[in-house]
């Protein structure tokens, strides 16, 4: 099963469906206003390898209703059903989704049964969810927090979802009071969109349980509110680290952990997941050194779909999945991520890592997002540029921000420009498009 967010282009559309090879494909016909007949009809007439398109809503030329098609009764498949049904082991793969292109292509990774379910186990554990969890989804159905982390943590947990069909700032509110929901997890830039709105400091939050987030780091001013509504509440406030090729999340913090820890760290490894750092030759380093993310566990990923040798890339013969993702690890056994080995850059013979200017950056007071991305330099090698959206309300010059860096970060790291935006290019995930601000950047040097 593969999940295709309605909000992509004909191209994401098309990249993702004649990679998958669908045989069936469902679609809305409208999605928040907006025909998608155009799209439907195209897939269908580029793609021969689909025997039926089924439109929920008014069918487009060449396909059929889906409730006239699965309301017609079928008795003849009942034993087929069954049949299919008794062949399936876990090891079979269950679930295709594709990774958010941060580094290039998206990569179709694949689920099996077993890895879905074994990673949601744990999460339930860590997440302390049972029969009463009401959880809050309005993720896309292509998003790792749709597929598994949230549906599937209240189906094994036998809870609730209440479904949106979009991420809403006004909506989730009024539906997190009036459904009185438990469970509210989000990316941080969904929080900071709510906590934008009025509607947000009137919202009824007494029903909370938990309040979690992932996918980036969170701001100071994100965790000082939910800190705050944590506390009238009861809630436990956490986060993690994951990825679609791990089904979710595989470190979670703890309950208690203090406000520094939440802020800056990733939490620790849930057994009997595995986790170690690396180096360039794959050995492992001892605590407070930076290296790569390895883990290991029966959540992981089959492979990626077509595509043998980006899967040996990141598979070795003993089960250890190398992430590219660059962190330290404390002798607590809690992760600081430092960013990606792609966006690593060398100036003047140093290291420079890209999250930790961030990080400073994002707690300066003005700063909301911020994204540094190693340019080309004629002297250095390489230099930073820093990307920087301010908070709403608030204005932050260049000389401000080299300033506040100058006293919190080594001088070779202190970005050589600021470019300071109203806006950033984001990510479906959420996270900040590096790739769109690496192609301004070409665009700016040619000039």
């Amino acid at each position: 099963w593969l999940g295709l967010n309605p909000k992509f282009t004909l191209d994401e559309l098309r990249y993702q469906v004649g990679d998958a090879k669908p045989a069936v494909l469902m679609a809305v016909r409208t999605f928040l206003g907006n025909d998608l007949a155009g799209t439907i009809e195209a897939l269908k007439n580029e793609f021969p390898f689909l025997k039926k398109v089924l439109v929920i809503g008014e069918p487009v030329a060449g396909t059929e209703s889906f409730a006239a098609f699965t309301g017609r009764p079928r008795p003849e498949l009942d034993a087929a059903l069954a049949e299919c049904s008794a062949r399936v082991t876990e090891a079979d793969d269950a679930l295709l989704m594709y990774t958010s292109g941060s580094t290039g292509k998206p990569k179709g990774v694949v689920h099996t049964h077993r890895s879905i379910v074994e990673n949601i186990k744990v999460e339930v554990v860590k997440f302390h969810v049972g029969e009463d969890m009401r959880a809050l989804l309005h993720f896309p159905i292509n998003h790792v927090a749709a597929d598994v982390e949230i549906g599937f943590a209240a189906i094994l947990a036998g809870g609730c979802t209440v479904f949106m069909d979009s991420f809403d700032p006004v909506g989730s509110l009024k539906m997190i009071e009036k459904e009185k929901i438990t469970m509210f997890g989000q990316l941080p830039v969904m929080f900071l969109l709510q906590m934008r709105q009025p509607e947000f400091f009137q919202t009824d939050f007494s029903a909370l349980k938990l309040v979690a987030w992932a996918g980036a780091a969170a701001p100071k001013v994100m965790l000082d509110v939910l800190s705050g509504i944590c506390a009238q509440t009861g809630a436990m406030l956490i986060t993690g680290y994951g990825s679609t090729e791990v089904c979710g999340f595989v470190t979670f913090t703890e309950k208690g952990d203090d406000m520094e820890t939440l802020m800056k760290t990733a939490g620790k490894i849930a057994p009997p997941f595995e986790l170690k750092i690396v180096d360039g030759q794959r050995r492992e380093l001892p605590d407070g050194q930076i290296g790569e993310i390895a883990v290991r566990g029966p959540f992981m990923f089959k492979e990626y779909l077509n595509n043998p040798k980006a899967t040996a890339e990141v598979l070795d013969k003993d089960g250890w999945y190398y992430t590219t993702d660059l962190a330290r690890k404390d002798d607590r056994g809690y992760i600081f991520i430092t960013g990606r080995k792609s966006e690593m850059f060398k100036t003047g013979g140093e290291n420079v890592y890209p999250r930790e200017i961030e990080e400073i950056l994002e707690v300066q007071g003005k700063v909301l997002f911020s994204a540094v991305i190693g340019v080309p330099d004629e002297i250095y090698q390489e230099v930073g540029w820093a990307f920087v959206m301010p908070m709403p309300g608030q204005e932050v010059t260049e000389d401000e921000l080299r300033e506040y860096c100058k006293g919190k970060l080594a001088n070779f790291k202190v970005p050589k420009k600021f470019i300071i935006r109203p806006l950033l290019p984001l990510l479906a995930n959420g996270k900040v498009s590096k790739l769109a601000l690496k192609d301004e950047i070409r665009e700016m040097m040619k000039g």
